[in-house]
């Protein structure tokens, strides 16, 4: 039987991998659990539809493992937040020199006609094409008591809010510590988050749990990890560095890649996972499943080793 997340935290530093939070391309998510499930990730981070958790478990069967073997987070953002928008491209704005095409990193934009077109379910709000007047990004909405009906049905392990927006969600976090009896995780960027912010949030989810047992992932820059350098992790090395003496588990997310373990070490940071969606998902792009999985391995052993080299 598999044990409380939050006790396995206790014990070891795990690996998550993030499949995007506004990734809706189904077929990509499967493939992607089921190359990082042979590879030996702990924990799948997935968007809030029944289509995506369903896509991740068909990628674990095919992988050969059992369901119970992974931890599983059920994330959403909140209004305003950069993870829930979608690019919208005005074509009465638009000049047509595919620029937006080359720029994107998931392939969510190509020709239709005359005109480029988004392909929704492909984008994931990175706005790395956002410097076009014809460009936009509109919010995509999800209900929280829906989210936790469908965390509750599938047994998942934790429920996760991405907080990058100006108001404090007091009612949908309080919603989801009465709900849901799982973990909860809270993800936070400096978008909009002071130190004193951050402090005054951090206070009040413990007041309101009465204890500092949930997660803050540390999202250093969100959708930025495409590089293996120091500089990409190096935010959301920082972040963590901003919340480690809160009691709460703190897992590293945003920019990060084989270089954030060493780099947290080297600066005596406590932490209890890292989470990698930008890079994981890059190194294994178009690649057959043996050699995927092993570039798989090498990044998760990167992650849980603190390694030196």
């Amino acid at each position: 039987m598999k044990q409380n997340l939050l006790k396995t935290l206790d014990e070891k530093k795990i690996f998550k991998l993030v499949l995007g939070l506004g990734n809706q391309d189904f077929e990509e998510i499967e493939d992607l659990v089921t190359v990082y499930a042979i590879a030996g990730a702990d924990m799948f981070d997935i968007n809030p539809s029944k289509e995506a958790i369903e896509a991740v478990l068909r990628g674990v069967k095919k992988a050969g493992r059992q369901i119970e073997e992974f931890y599983y987070t059920i994330s959403t953002g909140l209004l305003g937040d950069s993870h829930v928008q979608k690019c919208h491209i005005d074509k009465n704005k638009c000049k047509r020199c595919g620029k937006c095409i080359k720029k994107c990193p998931r392939n969510a934009i190509e020709w239709n006609g005359e005109f480029p077109e988004v392909i929704v379910q492909k984008c994931i709000g990175c706005k790395k094409c956002d410097d076009c007047k014809a460009i936009s990004f509109n919010d995509t909405e999800y209900n929280i008591e829906e989210i936790v009906k469908l965390a509750k049905k599938y047994k998942l392990d934790c429920v996760e809010l991405h907080i990058s927006s100006k108001k404090i969600p007091e009612q949908e976090i309080k919603y989801v510590l009465k709900e849901f009896s799982g973990a909860l995780s809270v993800c936070l960027d400096r978008k909009y988050y002071s130190n004193e912010r951050i402090k005054k949030l951090i206070n009040k989810i413990i007041k309101w749990k009465q204890d500092s047992k949930f997660i803050i992932q540390a999202d250093g820059v969100p959708m930025s990890g495409g590089d293996d350098t120091f500089k990409s992790t190096l935010q959301a090395v920082a972040m963590a560095h901003l919340v480690q003496d809160y009691g709460t588990y703190i897992f590293m997310s945003g920019g990060t890649n084989t270089k954030t373990a060493w780099l947290a070490k080297t600066c005596e940071l406590r932490y209890n996972g890292i989470g990698i969606g930008s890079y994981a998902r890059k190194i294994v792009k178009n690649k057959k499943l043996e050699e995927a999985v092993h570039e798989a391995e090498k990044l998760i052993k990167a992650c849980k080793n603190d390694r030196e080299d």
